[in-house]
């Protein structure tokens, strides 16, 4: 996979700034956030979060609770792909036998590079391509990739009622 998905498969680097003891903007945080490079999660609370946390949350799970959020970078391997490919362990299996999906969440999905495409469950497909900007709001759906390249989205997930 690392081959195919060079880019995330060394880490991302995030940097997070903050207020120190003075009220003066610093750096407080500034590594590389490594992982599954299918799912990388790079920030993330699970109540609504401070706009001067000093340092960054420590979060369990893929899904927020209500006024939660995660930060992530996605991708999804090519359909025709190996099975072991196909989804990244962070993701939980809630996944029905047709690959669809809900989540009681609002999420925001921003095309970086290639190709993705929405199925809802009546049918509707609309495809997703780089720069391309999608707000889900916990709708039954799945992702299919039926190009060869690995799209890489970026993923706000912010927990709803």
């Amino acid at each position: 996979m690392a081959s195919r998905f060079p880019n995330l498969a060394g880490g991302v680097r995030r940097v997070v700034t903050g207020l120190n003891a003075s009220g003066r903007a610093v750096v407080v945080d500034d590594q590389v956030v490594t992982g599954d490079p299918r799912a990388l999660v790079l920030w993330g609370a699970d109540a609504p979060p401070s706009a001067r946390d000093a340092a960054p949350p420590s979060v369990q799970g893929w899904w927020p609770p209500p006024g939660g959020v995660r930060v992530s970078l996605s991708t999804r391997a090519p359909d025709d792909g190996p099975a072991e490919d196909s989804k990244p362990q962070a993701w939980p299996d809630i996944n029905d036998a047709a690959g669809f999906h809900q989540s009681d969440s609002v999420d925001v999905i921003v095309m970086i590079s290639g190709m993705i495409w929405l199925e809802l469950d009546d049918g509707e497909e609309v495809t997703l391509q780089a720069g391309d900007v999608l707000i889900q709001n916990g709708v039954r759906h799945r992702w299919r990739n039926r190009g060869q390249d690995w799209p890489i989205m970026a993923v706000v997930i912010i927990g709803a009622r």
